[in-house]
């Protein structure tokens, strides 16, 4: 059966991806946790014949459920595609019962600067643009993300951001009903287990724009999902309220969060906006 996963990952993959069956500690060494993802743990690690060369290791259980495999297949094809907002893979290991991901290993996540600070507008639209061509490539491919949060936004040393975490990810093909993301990020019709399309991935870059500023997302304090769904799907979309956005920034936001799918943006529509396009602010 790990011969026919193995196989499986083989045929996705482009011919200069490296798949290994050999133990991972052969290879790596100084291993750290750094985070979780949806499908595992993710440690750093540096290479044992290169000391001073570090990568990003997420290590997942070979799950044998069907669904669960495939969301690790899926995962595996972003990332392999090589695009400059994605995070890259690097190789793959099958050794006994886990997977283990190689990727780059990126300078924070979004969400740790957070910890120390607000990010200012224009670092944030240079985020959210950089963002966009992310979810422009997937959304494409026929992908949605279904989990765009600080946590799963990545900075590199030179100022790239990188979105992570495909766990999550679903053809927009098919018939998508199912409750899944992270509750504060989640659109309306997800809460209703209505049928979704990529346009909740632009409810939750909305969302993640106002985490970015006013470093918590809105309703935050609600502890319990029940209340939260209840909230979004009965009051009026959320705005700012601990930062002092422009108007143009404000209406970006609304625009996003727009409570009708069918008249909230594309990813496309709204990187053409003027701002997004004439900002070229860097993060470092």
């Amino acid at each position: 059966m790990e011969n026919k996963f193995e196989a499986k990952i083989r045929k996705i993959l482009p011919k200069k991806s490296t798949v290994r069956s050999t133990d991972p500690r052969s290879r790596y060494s100084q291993f750290k946790e750094i985070g979780t993802g949806v499908n595992g743990a993710v440690v750093r690690a540096n290479y044992r014949n290169k000391p001073n060369m570090q990568v990003a290791i997420k290590r997942c259980k070979l799950d044998p459920d069907h669904e669960y495999r495939a969301s690790i297949l899926r995962e595996l094809r972003i990332m392999a595609s090589d695009h400059a907002n994605l995070i890259k893979l690097r190789e793959v290991t099958l050794w006994r019962d886990d997977i283990w991901i190689t990727m780059d290993l990126m300078r924070c996540s979004v969400f740790a600067v957070l910890c120390q600070r607000g990010i200012p507008e224009d670092h944030t639209i240079y985020i959210a643009r950089e963002t966009l061509r992310a979810l422009i490539f997937l959304h494409a491919k026929g992908l949605l993300h279904r989990d765009v949060k600080c946590e799963n936004l990545l900075l590199g040393w030179n100022g790239e951001v990188k979105l992570a975490d495909f766990g999550l990810s679903a053809r927009i093909s098919r018939r998508n009903r199912d409750r899944l993301g992270t509750s504060k990020w989640m659109a309306p019709e997800v809460i209703r287990e209505e049928c979704y399309n990529e346009k909740i991935d632009m409810w939750s870059l909305g969302i993640t724009i106002i985490e970015m500023m006013d470093r918590v997302p809105p309703h935050y304090q609600i502890k319990y999902e029940e209340e939260l769904f209840d909230v979004v799907t009965s009051e009026p979309s959320p705005t700012f309220t601990y930062s002092h956005p422009s108007m143009y920034m404000r209406g970006l936001v609304a625009w996003l969060l727009d409570e009708d799918p069918s008249t909230r943006p594309s990813a496309k529509d709204v990187l053409l906006v003027k701002t997004l396009q004439t900002n070229t602010n860097t993060l470092f």
